[in-house]
């Protein structure tokens, strides 16, 4: 009974660790592409608007934008690294319970019942993190897209001429960002 009980009880660990970490991964690539665009997003819309003066109503109406932008890139760099943490977390669950407290534990009477509650337990809760850690990126990922209808319906679309001034001023710095971004 305790054995098909511990068999059970890996088989449904192993599955929802596999569909979490599939989950994770692909929210993680999600995260660091829109965080990719949105640092990009930014630096335009930061280099277009110091080509304007302080007085120009459009950068007073795009200024409330930019700073929504800034936040969500705060929210989505702290996302990051704990979507990593978790991909690390359930790469890592096989081995969540020591062998050796396994062994020591099976000789208690039930013991290996309460050592696969606790192992379900366990995997329930770090299924419930990766969710709401997938929730936490994909809403960031929206409110950047709100933002830029936003800063699409204050700024003017930008001449030729103008798009290559801008992206001529972006500086090394900001390409050194993206480039990090993109590879991580």
């Amino acid at each position: 009974m305790r054995i098909h009980l511990l068999v059970i009880t890996a088989f449904l660990l192993a599955g929802c660790s596999a569909q979490d970490l599939a989950t994770l991964q692909q929210t993680r690539d999600q995260t660091a592409q829109t965080l990719a665009q949105a640092q990009l997003a930014q630096s335009r819309v930061q280099q277009a608007l110091a080509t304007r003066p302080a007085d120009d109503p459009l950068r007073q109406e795009a200024t409330p934008q930019l700073a929504k932008l800034d936040a969500v890139i705060n929210q989505m760099q702290t996302v990051l690294p704990a979507i990593d943490a978790a991909i690390k977390t359930v790469n890592g669950s096989g081995g969540a319970i020591d062998p050796g407290v396994q062994q020591a534990v099976s000789v208690i009477p039930y013991g290996s019942l309460a050592l696969a509650a606790l192992a379900l337990v366990f995997g329930a809760i770090k299924h419930v993190q990766a969710g709401n850690l997938s929730d936490r990126a994909t809403q960031a990922q929206k409110s950047f897209e709100q933002i830029v209808t936003a800063l699409d319906a204050v700024l003017p679309n930008p001449t030729p001429d103008q798009q290559l001034k801008v992206e001529a001023a972006l500086d090394t710095d900001v390409k050194t960002k993206l480039a990090a971004t993109r590879s991580a």
